[in-house]
């Protein structure tokens, strides 16, 4: 049980109460209020199986979260830690008596450790009882580890329950996602989103136009909280759609988010819970919020807004749970359409943007195609085959800097459009003009992978290995090694394991 250690997912959280102003939350807002990673709970660890584990300090807070796992044989560990962690020792340099367990209670306490577990049987054949008495007078709570259990067991089913934990969070922010689109697609789906986002952070959502009046909110009494904000709201008015705000104590969380397409907000979003959002939480606030912010336009400018939406939602879900038909896509719903990448950059007069703009609109004028500007200036279509080949369209594309044109591809196979995507935005700065993926003369071999096949053909790969007990923790070290370019020891390091530790999974994914 001895060594040293650390295990653990994600981050401590960023204690940090007051306002910030950062970018739009469609972008990926991430400010203080938010926490990134998982934790359990002191009183979920000790419940963990076959570990034996039992808490033996009076009245200690078994709600307190653990993030990490370290292992220390030091005096002091307090240096070496960054809050939130079981530590584990053996006591090899402790001496049973008051002072020293004292000092060493503190020191633990003090590095913001949120238990400590003490193996028996080795140094000591119970645990000291001056250390549980300084653990009970400090708040510290002490776990026994029984010597039949070894550290690394208690680091491996800790990982394990976080990566599960985490991977059940990914999966729940997934499905309100695709709640959520469905309800925007509806009659009064402004109602929806914001019922579906207060229930997903279990707090509340108002929705507020840009003159204060309210909208939405759930549950309906939150909406006669707006006045406790109308400050803040004053302040972040003038700034338009490029401030956001959190508010925040020890009882309650509050984001407070404009909503709008560019320029002055059209609105807000307040959103409130009980603690700090999750990454998770922000990604479920960010479509929300785009999705609000079409609501809100969507009677000034309905055309160019549903037409952002419907790109935005088929990308995320397919054509399927887009109304083609009644957008006149019905060209684009059953077969395979051509995805267009266009750049507007080089010397001109006019903003990019507006050139921007402007192609979109002129290509959404086409027979059953849809177009959209992008945050980059670029804009992003979807052609018929046949509408594609027209002298009308090939003049458009050639009026930009350059164009990347996908092969066919399914609108409603949604990783497919991205992989088309993002093959496209690789290749396009290194050409100028017309570029087609399915050209090896022009785009050359990349891009004639086709992404449906390379998908079909990865997941029977990986099968045996998503269909382990151990898959969570196993496919969160191989996205963790494939992000790292394969360096064991940066992997370890952005995981917190050892690198040993990464080497074993390493091969057990191997041998799957």
């Amino acid at each position: 049980m001895t060594g040293l250690s650390t295990v653990g997912h994600g981050s401590a959280c960023e204690k940090r109460t007051g306002k910030h102003d950062g970018g739009r939350v469609q972008s990926g807002w991430s400010g203080p209020g938010t926490v990134s990673g998982m934790a359990l709970t002191i009183r979920q660890v000790v419940a963990l199986p076959d570990l034996g584990l039992r808490v033996l300090t009076t009245g200690s807070d078994l709600s307190r979260v653990v993030r990490w796992v370290a292992t220390s044989e030091l005096s002091d560990p307090g240096p070496w830690l960054d809050g939130d962690e079981l530590v584990l020792t053996t006591g090899m340099r402790l001496r049973d008596d008051p002072e020293s367990c004292a000092a060493y209670a503190e020191a633990v306490m003090a590095a913001g450790a949120a238990a400590l577990g003490f193996g028996v049987g080795l140094t000591f054949d119970a645990v000291p009882q001056a250390l549980l008495d300084a653990g009970d007078r400090i708040g510290l709570p002490v776990i026994e580890v029984p010597i039949p259990t070894p550290f690394v067991a208690v680091s491996k089913a800790v990982s394990r329950a976080l990566a599960a934990e985490e991977y059940e969070a990914v999966e729940r922010s997934f499905g309100t996602q695709r709640s959520l689109i469905r309800a925007a697609l509806r009659e009064g789906g402004d109602d929806r989103v914001v019922s579906l986002l207060a229930r997903h952070v279990d707090g509340f959502a108002v929705c507020i136009d840009a003159a204060g009046a309210v909208r939405s909110a759930s549950p309906a009494a939150a909406g006669g909280r707006i006045s406790e904000f109308s400050a803040e709201l004053e302040r972040l008015r003038p700034q338009g759609v490029l401030a956001s705000s959190v508010i925040a104590n020890a009882e309650e969380h509050v984001v407070i988010v404009p909503l709008g397409i560019k320029g002055a907000a059209d609105g807000f979003l307040i959103l409130g819970a009980s603690s700090a959002l999750q990454a998770n939480d922000v990604a479920v606030m960010n479509l929300a919020v785009s999705l609000l912010s079409w609501g809100l336009v969507r009677d000034a400018g309905r055309g160019r807004a549903w037409h952002r939406l419907a790109i935005d939602v088929v990308r995320r879900e397919g054509s399927s749970r887009v109304p083609m038909a009644e957008l006149g896509l019905a060209s684009l719903e059953h077969g395979a359409a051509r995805i267009v990448l266009a750049t507007l950059s080089g010397p001109s007069r006019e903003p990019s943007v507006d050139r921007a703009g402007e192609l979109a609109a002129a290509i959404s004028a086409l027979p059953s195609s849809i177009a959209t500007t992008l945050d980059d200036d670029q804009v992003l279509a979807f052609i018929p085959e046949q509408v594609l080949a027209r002298a009308d369209t090939r003049q458009l594309l050639d009026g930009a800097s350059r164009a990347v044109i996908s092969g066919p591809v399914d609108l409603d196979d949604a990783a497919a459009i991205e992989a088309s995507i993002s093959r496209a935005r690789h290749l396009a700065p290194a050409h100028r003009g017309v570029i087609r993926l399915d050209d090896p003369s022009t785009a050359g071999l990349a891009g004639l992978i086709d992404p449906g096949a390379a998908r079909a053909w990865s997941q029977g790969y990986l099968r045996a290995l998503l269909e382990s007990g151990e898959g969570p923790e196993l496919i969160v070290t191989l996205r963790a090694w494939l992000a790292s370019h394969g360096q064991v020891d940066a992997t370890g390091s952005s995981l917190g394991v050892h690198r040993h530790t990464v080497r074993h999974r390493l091969r057990r994914i191997e041998a799957l």
